[in-house]
C-alpha cells in the first residue's frame, strides 16, 4: 500500500462505510495532490510560518504577503489566483502572531527531517509524517526534542481531527529519537493554520482531547 498522509485518515473519518471502502482502494494507488488536502497547495502559507517559527521572526511572513499580493495580481487564470488568494489569507492571520507562545523558551537547535525517517507504521499501515521542524533544546538540565507541525485543510479540521496529526507526530519522534532524547510532550504540536488552533500530546496524555488515530487504523484495515 501507499504511505498514507494523515489527511487521508481524516478524510476516511468523514466518509460513509461505502465511501470508507472507496477511499481504501484509492489508497492502494498513487493519487494526485489536491487543493483541499495537498500540502503544494498550501506551500505558500506553511513554508513562511514555518520560516517565521525557526527565527522567531514574522519577517518572512511579511515578505510572502507582498509576494502573494503581486502573484494574485497577474495570476494566469481563476484558480491560481483562488490558490494564491487562499494561502494570503492565512499568513494575514499569522502576520502579527506570537510564534513564542508555541516555542520553549530556551535556545532551539534544529534538525534535518530525512525522508527515510518519515514512514511510522502501526499495525502494518505505512502513515506519512511530515513535521515542519524537529529541534532539541536544554531543559533543567536536559536533553529534549520537540517538534512542530504546520496543517493546513479547506475550511480547517475539525476538533477531533487535529490529535491525529500530533498522535502521529509523536509516535515519529519516538521511533527515530525516543532512544537519544527525552520527548517533551508539551512540545509535540500540530496547528491548524485555518483555524490557529493548536493540539500539544500531552493534552491527549491528560485526556483532555482523544485521538482516534489507532481506532480509524483498525477501520481501515478491516477493508483492506
Amino acid at each position: 500500500m501507499e504511505k498514507i498522509a494523515v489527511v487521508k485518515l481524516v478524510e476516511f473519518n468523514r466518509k460513509k462505510p461505502k465511501g470508507q471502502k472507496t477511499l481504501v482502494d484509492k489508497m492502494k494507488i498513487p493519487q494526485p495532490i489536491n487543493p483541499d488536502g495537498g500540502g503544494d497547495y498550501w506551500i505558500s502559507a506553511l513554508s513562511s510560518i514555518a520560516s517565521s517559527f525557526q527565527l522567531a521572526d514574522s519577517g518572512p511572513i511579511a515578505e510572502k504577503i507582498d509576494i502573494l499580493i503581486d502573484k494574485i495580481e497577474n495570476a494566469s487564470t481563476k484558480q491560481v489566483k483562488n490558490m494564491f488568494q487562499a494561502n494570503l489569507n492565512i499568513l494575514n492571520h499569522y502576520e502579527n502572531f506570537d510564534f513564542a507562545s508555541i516555542r520553549p523558551n530556551a535556545r532551539l537547535t534544529f534538525l534535518k527531517k530525512p525522508k527515510a525517517q518519515s514512514i511510522v507504521e502501526i499495525k502494518g499501515l505505512p502513515i506519512y509524517a511530515k513535521p515542519s521542524h524537529v529541534y532539541t533544546y536544554e531543559e533543567n538540565g536536559k536533553k529534549r526534542i520537540g517538534a512542530m507541525w504546520f496543517v493546513a485543510k479547506l475550511n480547517g479540521f475539525r476538533p477531533n481531527e487535529l490529535p491525529l496529526f500530533t498522535d502521529i507526530l509523536f509516535r515519529y519522534l519516538n521511533v527515530n529519537y525516543g532512544d537519544k532524547f527525552q520527548i517533551d510532550e508539551r512540545q509535540c504540536i500540530a496547528v491548524d493554520v485555518i483555524t490557529t488552533n493548536n493540539i500539544s500530546y500531552s493534552q491527549i496524555l491528560s485526556g483532555e482531547v482523544e485521538s482516534s488515530l489507532l481506532a480509524t487504523i483498525t477501520a481501515i484495515k478491516k477493508l483492506i
